[in-house]
């Protein structure tokens, strides 16, 4: 009896684990042929369903295929004039031809099938950059549900015609059109329908600490809506049903103001300069030169941008391209004048240009210039009554002599001074005038 009491002990725990380990891999088995009976059945319904299908034919006569798009990242090309959108495109339509009754098909609402297998809408982009690539849907399913509908999200990446205006560059902005519909079916066959009127923008964005925005390229999305058209032709009587996304974008880039608007004020500004210099200073026409030199290879550093828009003359470039006239001009006052003061002259102004000269040369801020000749006509007038106005010469002649002769000349030469003083301030006034008009006809870029 002992022995037989200390085999049941021993017997009772042995035979726990035996049970234990038998029942685990019954489990496992159950679970492995659970998954195994979801699979055949999901492959005998998918066989089911594709027997006689024929993915050329539409569902229906009249098939409404409802749209949707959202929008993931966005970029001008603008040496192509076009827009590049990555989206997610949603269609959504009925297939009577996939319906099922899920109860009868161990409760599976839903089924997977690649694109290439089933029939989708011919829906293509009519106004794409890339004319003749047909669309890649790459690997993307399309997922059927038991009650018909059908749903297909492929990403895709749109590059679409757009013509840029630059005519406001560096502040331009474009508003772009995106235009989908069927290649081949009129809206009879196939009805394009929005399921919302305005696109579904998830454009991530990493905003800093400091509050800057380290994701955000040249071009920000202003704003995005979406209508659906309908279009009619003599020719045929049905209709024709495009959907059409409009996008709005801006440039929103900080460092143009850099690179393009302070230099183009600062190369107006600097013709200032060109005025200020004395009238019979050489190098007034050596700092022209620089400033045509500058203003040139400005519009070299744009000229990429000129390029892109053959028809729309960004108005800084027109700003830049007057100034460069400006300083043309400027150059050749400052050559006049620094020929006037500088060449030696044997008679004064006459007085007819002299007295009105000195008349204005009050209100153009010249009385250094004025008392300058103020004192040489007062001392040349002293000096000529106290020596002799007439002396005979050998043939008994008479001859004009002035006994200052060099006081003469040096007379003369301040008159046309005063001439080239009065011609540089004038045109300095009329210089500020058209640069105070360009800078308030042009501010809407500057």
């Amino acid at each position: 009896m002992d022995t037989c009491k200390k085999g049941v002990a021993f017997t009772v725990p042995t035979v726990c684990a035996i049970l234990l380990i038998l029942l685990l891999p019954a489990s496992g088995s159950g679970f492995e042929t659970g998954t195994e009976a979801q699979a055949e059945t999901e492959t005998e319904l998918r066989r089911q369903l594709l027997i006689n299908y024929d993915r050329t034919a539409r569902p229906a006569a009249t098939t409404a295929v409802r749209f949707r798009i959202t929008l993931k990242h966005f970029d001008m090309i603008e040496e192509e004039q076009a827009l590049m959108v990555d989206s997610w495109i949603v269609n959504e339509w009925f297939d009577p031809r996939l319906v099922w009754v899920a109860k009868d098909h161990k409760n599976i609402s839903k089924l997977a099938f690649p694109y290439n297998m089933i029939w989708k809408p011919d829906l293509d982009v009519y106004n794409s950059a890339k004319v003749g690539e047909p669309p890649s849907f790459s690997d993307t399913l399309l997922i059927v549900f038991n009650n018909g509908r059908v749903l297909f999200v492929p990403p895709m990446r749109l590059q679409f015609s757009c013509v840029m205006d630059l005519t406001y560059w560096p502040h331009d902005s474009h508003n772009c059109t995106l235009i989908i519909g069927s290649w081949v079916h009129d809206g009879f066959a196939i009805d394009p329908q929005i399921m919302d009127d305005k696109p579904e923008i998830d454009i991530p964005v990493l905003v800093t600490e400091s509050g800057r925005n380290l994701t955000r390229g040249s071009w920000e999305l202003v704003e995005a809506n979406m209508t659906r058209d309908v279009q009619r032709y003599e020719c045929c009587p049905e209709p024709y049903v495009t959907i059409r996304v409009s996008i709005l974008v801006t440039r929103n880039a900080p460092a143009y103001a850099w690179t393009v608007k302070l230099p183009a004020v600062g190369l107006s500004i600097l013709t200032f300069v060109l005025f200020l210099l004395p009238p019979c200073a050489g190098e007034k026409i050596i700092f022209g030169g620089l400033c045509l030199i500058l203003d040139v290879l400005f519009l070299a550093y744009t000229s990429n941008v000129i390029t892109h828009a053959p028809s729309h003359t960004p108005l800084i470039i027109e700003l830049v391209c007057e100034q460069l006239l400006l300083v043309v001009g400027s150059v050749v006052v400052a050559a006049v004048s620094t020929r006037l003061a500088r060449d030696p002259h044997t008679s004064g102004l006459p007085s007819c240009l002299k007295r009105p000269l000195i008349c204005l040369s009050t209100c153009l801020c010249l009385n250094n210039y004025k008392s300058l000749v103020s004192q040489a006509h007062q001392s040349y007038s002293r000096a000529a009554k106290t020596e002799e106005q007439l002396e005979l010469g050998e043939n008994g002649a008479s001859h004009l002599y002035c006994g200052g002769g060099v006081d003469f000349t040096t007379t003369c030469g301040l008159d046309w001074l005063l001439l080239a003083a009065f011609i540089d301030r004038v045109s300095l006034i009329v210089f500020v005038i058209i640069f105070v008009g360009n800078m308030l006809a042009f501010k809407v870029v500057l």
